[in-house]
């Protein structure tokens, strides 16, 4: 081999080794983009176009120019929840599209904070020491322009849940026009003051809204008036003591949660406590875990003309739920309609009874759980056993294990589907709800006390007349009859 020939296969050698060497470099530097040294992605885990900062220990918030240096990561998900930082400041630009800031202490965001991130959808702000007089409008502002300030018009979701509001600005969300979704549970309003009606008033996309533990006595007329598409209505753990009359403006809603509240009873005749305004549309309520709710009437549930879902569980007092309830009477008053309940949940209320008209079709029940209720076990809850028991167990089997008898005594303790299973026939009580069980152990017991009585009397009365009780000042005829009696004297030559 000539060394010409050797000089050329060497040469290639090298190339081919530093060909190598570049490809490798080119590889680290792919490894190890820029963004990956940054102040943020060392504090925090970026990956999978998220930036992860759950609870580090932040104590100051990122500055723009570090947010910046992320931007070639591209993150559309951020999350800074369970950190101590005070105040939020601006973000540079960014393709955010969910922005967590929970439970971070912050009491005050600097304006135009949000305003780089045009993609941003849904904000988390809750569970900090956000205040009505620092929370600003504008904090909420979009890019400005020579007009105005532009909004921020992907934003969809926004929490401001467990803060400390006590009303809202009237411009607080002027910035965010298309707001579907607004979560104020928790704070502390106390009542819906003239200023807060007017900033909910200002969504007129909303579909959501939560407003639980805000301590509401009742909702004011006009608030529900503008949002016109609200499909979710959450006021669970308030102070309401009626169902609010303002429920009326709620064309679309969809969703209802009144638990926890302390309303007593609904009925159609009582003018503090009249039941449901008519909600064609709604599908859902929840009266759950209403330790006052005692009673609801004929009527109450009427309005509701299409609900599908009926949580109404827990309630310690409720023990009367007329059968027509959900009876929606015509025109004339002749005839009524029941909406089509495909899921019922009456568990661990007080009711000694659940009647059969309570629905029209039971047999087009889904999910039903009616469990925990101290039955009355007699020949109006006959039907439970026979039918209700098949259909219960049809969709969750053994639930109706739970379902057992209370009353009378002697019923105590069988559950309806043992009862269903030996095909018992129950008696009836009778009119005057009188229980014959009870009266013969009355009976029995004073036949017993009676037969004790005679010979204990006739027993004390006999010692009393040989003087067995002298000692107590009692006594009996034989002293007395002594004591009244004198001898005669021996002479008797007295005048």
């Amino acid at each position: 081999m000539s060394v010409r020939r050797i000089f050329v296969i060497a040469v290639i050698g090298l190339i081919g080794v530093y060909a190598d060497d570049v490809k490798d470099a080119n590889k680290t530097i792919a490894k190890n983009p820029e963004w990956k040294e940054t102040g943020i992605c060392r504090k925090c885990v970026c990956k999978d176009e998220k930036i992860d900062c759950f609870d580090q220990s932040i104590s100051k918030f990122f500055t723009k120019q570090e947010w910046t240096d992320v931007s070639e990561f591209k993150p559309k998900t951020i999350d800074l929840s369970e950190n101590s930082f005070t105040n939020v400041t601006a973000i540079a630009q960014l393709p955010v599209q969910v922005l967590n800031l929970s439970r971070c202490s912050i009491e005050f965001i600097e304006n135009a904070s949000f305003k780089e991130l045009q993609s941003m959808s849904v904000l988390d702000l809750s569970h900090n020491k956000l205040t009505s007089a620092k929370l600003s409008p504008h904090a909420f502002e979009g890019r400005y322009s020579p007009e105005e300030y532009e909004p921020l018009a992907s934003m969809r979701k926004l929490s401001l849940a467990y803060n400390d509001l006590h009303s809202l600005n009237q411009d607080l969300f002027e910035h965010l026009p298309e707001l579907t979704e607004l979560d104020l549970s928790g704070n502390p309003l106390t009542t819906i003051d003239h200023v807060t009606v007017i900033a909910i008033s200002s969504l007129p996309m909303l579909k959501v809204l939560r407003m639980r533990s805000c301590q509401l006595p009742d909702i004011p007329d006009k608030f529900l008036h503008t949002p016109r598409y609200l499909e979710r209505l959450d006021l669970s753990d308030n102070k309401l003591t009626s169902v609010p009359v303002e429920l009326e403006e709620t064309k679309n809603l969809l969703y209802l949660n009144l638990n926890q509240n302390p309303i007593i009873e609904l009925d159609v005749n009582n003018e503090d406590r009249p039941g449901f305004p008519r909600l064609r549309k709604l599908q859902e309520l929840h009266m759950c875990n209403m330790p006052q709710l005692k009673r609801i009437g004929a009527g109450a549930l009427a309005g509701l003309e299409s609900v599908e879902r009926l949580h109404m569980s827990y309630n310690p007092k409720l023990s009367f739920i007329d059968p027509k309830a959900l009876a929606r009477a015509d025109d004339i008053g002749e005839t009524y309609d029941w909406p089509l309940v495909k899921e019922l949940y009456l568990q661990s209320n007080n009711l000694s009874e659940i009647d059969r008209r309570l629905l029209s079709r039971w047999d087009f029940l889904q999910k039903v759980d009616v469990s925990y209720n101290p039955y009355l076990c007699d020949c109006t809850t006959q039907w439970m056993v026979d039918m209700l028991v098949p259909i219960v167990e049809r969709k969750t089997p053994n639930s109706t294990e739970n379902m057992a008898c209370q009353e009378p005594v002697e019923m105590r303790g069988y559950t309806m589907k043992h009862l269903h299973d030996i095909h018992r026939t129950m008696r009836c009580v009778d009119k005057y709800g009188h229980r014959p069980e009870r009266d013969g152990a009355i009976l029995l017991g004073t036949l017993i006390g009676v037969l004790l009585a005679v010979p204990i009397v006739f027993g004390l009365m006999m010692m009393w007349r040989h003087g067995y009780f002298a000692f107590c000042g009692l006594r009996g005829p034989v002293d007395v009859s002594r004591a009244f009696y004198k001898r005669a004297p021996a002479d008797d030559n007295y005048i």
